[in-house]
């Protein structure tokens, strides 16, 4: 499996997510709506494998109708999301 075109489905074909972007250098954080959630974190699982969770998880900010999740604290260390959303393209 190509985990790269992967993410790239997960977060830009469907309605999972309402918003996404480099919003510094370092952090590309993804806004994942409350009733999709869910499904986002099944898919991040299954692109990345059980492993996601292998540190205890990582940081999601709970704000009004969704949570932002920094995609580079949680998936960085199998996928370079630089590859994947081009830091020119895809600022927030």
């Amino acid at each position: 499996m190509n985990e790269e075109l992967e993410l790239y489905k997960l977060c830009c074909d469907g309605d999972l997510i309402s918003e996404l972007g480099w919003v510094s250098e370092t952090e590309f954080y993804v806004w994942v709506s409350y009733f999709c959630l869910e499904d986002f974190m099944r898919g991040l699982e299954k692109i990345c494998g059980p492993g996601l969770f292998d540190d205890g998880g990582f940081e999601a900010y709970m704000q009004t109708g969704g949570v932002c999740i920094d995609l580079t604290e949680a998936v960085g260390w199998c996928i370079d999301l630089e590859t994947v959303f081009p830091k020119e393209k895809y600022i927030h």
